[in-house]
């Protein structure tokens, strides 16, 4: 038994932790998407500007291999989980949008050079 068919009966319906209901989709595809990918960013762009700021360029370019390899999860997640038509189109619409974001907070984040 998972950790979320575990948490199903364990606890009456409505009161799922939020791992529980992320875990079992609650949320939804897109939501959690999106969700995930924010908080990847987000973590991204504090610590990789930190990481500029005092010229640690191997941490930074750990943390962009970490960047790009948790935008290919996202996308391989979304493969898996999309039921919908046109896939590939939603595919290369999705990595695109996620491709652009990426290169921002790079940019972003390599600001912090003087």
């Amino acid at each position: 038994m998972n950790d979320v068919e575990q948490a199903e009966k364990s606890e009456p319906l409505g009161e799922k932790s939020f791992l529980a209901k992320l875990l079992a989709g609650d949320y939804g595809l897109a939501a959690t998407y999106w969700a995930l990918y924010f908080v990847g960013a987000g973590l991204f762009a504090a610590f990789g500007s930190q990481a500029v700021d005092e010229e640690r360029w191997i941490p930074y370019l750990v943390m962009i291999t970490a960047m790009m390899a948790y935008t290919v999860t996202l996308l391989v997640g979304i493969r898996g989980a999309y039921k919908g038509p046109q896939l590939w189109k939603v595919m290369s619409r999705t990595s695109s949008v996620f491709m652009i974001i990426n290169i921002l907070i790079g940019i972003s984040t390599l600001g912090f050079i003087y």
